[in-house]
């Protein structure tokens, strides 16, 4: 019984000995950071932190391992975790000396977590006590992250107050070539696209329903039920790809896709040119504004891109909001763009509030489980173009400009209403279960992103 004591005393000790050698200094060290001369004080103040609470498991390269990093089980733990970590933000030296940039995406996770509260994990904390960001630490960071974001072009038009914020206001001009504009116009209602002469670009894209057809999943030729949702065309500039699962690399290479599906628009874009190059006008205007290729595939599917990038939505109540207009927004407006901030905003950030980066569904809680019907290819998502594992069920975040208006929600059409999808949204992401009143709230600040095309809002179209 005596040795049995001491043994567990010992063990006691040791265990008790594993967080105390890290608060006592004796984790390894990275070398100090030496900064460019101009470097702001803000970002000194932030960079040290982040190297003081973060690099343990954020950057690969300059982690600084604890003498027990060797022990059975522990060095799986640190690999995993510093694996995890990484995956999701990864911070690397250049980025720590101001050297490279700190992302749009890399600001909003980390203005995210620390507004959470979220990081570093209890586990983490567990064997590093004093590893937690105190609200000094957190104050500087957030200072930091939104004097870069008023670098951004985004910001250009946001009031003074309020040009650090995770979301910038969308421009109420675009600069594009005109004439391009209204020839991808023409292209972009012309039913001759199509195999039957049957659709247009704009039947899936209806600009009276928020550019999109407002049904569960898109209706191709013949009356096809195609397998996913169509997403709204309005704003899509701005996403860093196209389709759910990012296939398509721009506007361009999107249009080309429906055209030649047999499912969809179900025609063949030799048949296409050919059939176009009858029209004396479209041989006229190609010839004119592509005078070194004329009337191509390639073209045709440039000229649809241009009209796109000019269906920009500014003007909501909410871009007015962050251009100067501070009593625009009701109370509950205003609770819920909060609630927003919190929550939602390391995905949904920039000037359409999403669709700059792919995104796992169902991180707190198994999405499809929870909607209970059988899972389909499309399920997939980007794991279908890339065949890694890791991007299985992962899509490209769906901007929210208009989002009042394009029922209903999420890849598969399973939300009819916003009130249903922020609650699935807050359960299968977050691991939150909202009350009534927060729902209500950030549904209400989410109808103020609703904007105007050609000055009328998209509001009144629905």
């Amino acid at each position: 019984m005596k040795y049995k004591k001491q043994i567990l005393m010992a063990l006691f000790a040791f265990v008790l000995f594993l967080p105390l050698s890290n608060m006592l200094g004796l984790t390894s060290h990275n070398d100090p950071i030496a900064f460019s001369e101009g470097t702001s004080l803000s970002f000194k103040a932030a960079s040290n932190i982040l190297q003081n609470k973060c690099v343990d498991c954020h950057s690969p390269g300059m982690t600084r391992l604890p003498f027990y990093a060797k022990f059975p089980i522990a060095d799986q733990l640190m690999e995993k975790d510093i694996k995890t970590a990484s995956a999701r933000l990864e911070i690397t030296k250049p980025m720590y000396s101001g050297e490279s940039p700190f992302t749009p995406l890399m600001l909003a996770r980390l203005e995210g977590v620390l507004r959470n509260d979220s990081m570093p994990p209890n586990l983490y904390l567990s064997m590093h006590w004093t590893g937690r960001l105190n609200y000094e630490e957190k104050t500087a960071i957030l200072s930091w992250i939104g004097e870069e974001r008023e670098k951004l072009a985004w910001s250009h038009d946001s009031a003074p107050n309020l040009k650090g914020e995770p979301i910038q206001p969308l421009p109420l001009h675009v600069s594009l070539d005109q004439n391009k504009v209204f020839l991808g116009q023409r292209l972009f209602f012309d039913r001759r696209l199509s195999g039957d002469q049957s659709m247009s670009c704009a039947s899936c894209h209806d600009l009276s329903k928020g550019g999109t057809d407002q049904s569960r999943v898109a209706t191709g030729i013949r009356g096809h039920q195609g397998p996913i949702n169509s997403p709204s065309v309005f704003n899509a500039s701005y996403n860093l790809a196209q389709f759910w699962d990012g296939r398509a690399k721009d506007l361009a290479e999107q249009a080309a896709g429906p055209v030649a599906s047999p499912g969809e628009m179900g025609a063949e874009w030799s048949h296409v040119v050919e059939t176009l190059k009858q029209d004396e006008s479209y041989q006229k205007d190609f010839s004119a504004l592509y005078p070194d290729q004329g009337l191509t595939q390639s073209t045709i599917t440039q000229a649809i891109a241009t009209y796109e990038e000019s269906l920009v939505t500014g003007g909501s109540r909410f871009d007015e909001y962050l251009r100067g207009n501070k009593n625009i927004l009701t109370p509950e407006e205003r609770n819920g763009y909060h609630l927003f901030k919190m929550d939602c905003a390391s995905c949904h950030f920039g000037p359409t509030l999403g669709g700059m980066s792919f995104e796992k569904l169902g991180t707190s809680q198994d999405y499809f489980a929870k909607r209970g019907s059988t899972l389909t290819e499309v399920d997939n998502g980007r794991f279908n173009v890339t065949h890694n594992e890791a991007d299985r069920h992962v899509f490209k975040v769906p901007n929210l400009r208009n989002v009042e208006v394009t029922p209903p929600y999420f890849h598969d059409g399973s939300a009819a209403t916003l009130e249903e999808a922020v609650r699935t949204m807050a359960s299968v992401q977050l691991g939150k279960e909202l009350s009534q009143s927060e729902v209500s709230d950030m549904v209400a600040f989410l109808k103020t992103l609703t904007g105007k095309y050609n000055g009328v809002s998209l509001q009144s179209l629905k």
